[in-house]
């Protein structure tokens, strides 16, 4: 086994042993006796945006008119004929695979219990797509909007994904785990000559601190990272270190492995 397979093995194993997200508002969970409609496909179409693992809660009414509550992390954007962007998702009231369309969800919450309004913000915000169609956006937000976008798409070729998978692994992520990513944030976006403000790192911080990344996202993330060379290899896996010991609790084995990846990736050390 190669050091690429070995460290995806090593980020996917953990992905796989989250169990669901902790939700402030557990008590409102609630899903259909079945939802095969929203069954994703057993080979989902590669053509799609990728979306981090972003989790959440969501109300949603399928096709047949059923509501429903439930807890999702969604790793990639798709769209159907009708140019509806549709959420694929883990489901973690079902432990599988659905796809989400926008237009069906009425509502958004963070796991924390916080409500997210408007949606057309929330989505736009999240996941970069405006929707309604004929939605309108604040005009003084423009610029910090297209801001924004660009911020979004640095930490992601930088790895945030990763970062956040690895923070996730003990299961739960404390401020200073976000507070260490989101500090890799701002020097990958300083790196390109995009200083944050302090309504922006905020912003960051809320965006990190909802990242629960999917084996998909992770896959995504790392196939990204390993077509970036080895200086952002070294530089992603040193802030690694620093995540999963931002809690003041070091597990050498783990510290060792990401060295040894490292290593036999880049020929450098990150301890």
């Amino acid at each position: 086994m190669n050091a690429i397979t070995s460290l995806k093995s090593f980020l996917l194993d953990r992905v796989e042993l989250l169990g669901a997200p902790f939700y402030a508002h557990a008590d409102r969970l609630a899903v259909p006796q079945d939802d095969p409609h929203d069954a994703l496909a057993a080979e989902a179409p590669e053509d799609h945006d990728p979306a981090d693992g972003q989790a959440f809660a969501i109300d949603y009414v399928d096709h047949a008119g059923n509501a429903s509550h439930r807890r999702i992390s969604v790793w990639a954007v798709q769209r159907n004929v009708e140019g509806v962007p549709i959420l694929i998702a883990k489901c973690h009231e079902r432990q599988a695979a659905r796809a989400f369309r926008v237009d069906r969800i009425t509502g958004v919450t963070d796991l924390d219990g916080a409500k997210r309004e408007p949606l057309v913000r929330f989505f736009y915000e999240t996941f970069g797509f405006l929707w309604p169609k004929d939605a309108i956006l604040a005009p003084a937000e423009e610029d910090a909007d297209v801001r924004w976008d660009r911020i979004r798409a640095i930490i992601r070729k930088a790895g945030v994904t990763l970062l956040a998978a690895l923070a996730r692994a003990d299961r739960e992520v404390g401020a200073a785990e976000v507070e260490e990513i989101v500090f890799f944030c701002e020097r990958a976006c300083a790196a390109e000559d995009l200083d944050l403000t302090g309504a922006e790192r905020e912003r960051l911080a809320a965006y990190v601190a909802r990242l629960r990344p999917t084996a998909e996202a992770v896959e995504f993330a790392l196939d990204t990272l390993f077509q970036s060379g080895t200086e952002a290899i070294t530089t992603l896996l040193r802030a690694g270190m620093r995540v999963i010991s931002a809690d003041g609790v070091l597990k050498e084995q783990e510290a060792e492995l990401l060295d040894a990846f490292c290593f036999a990736l880049t020929g450098r050390h990150v301890r």
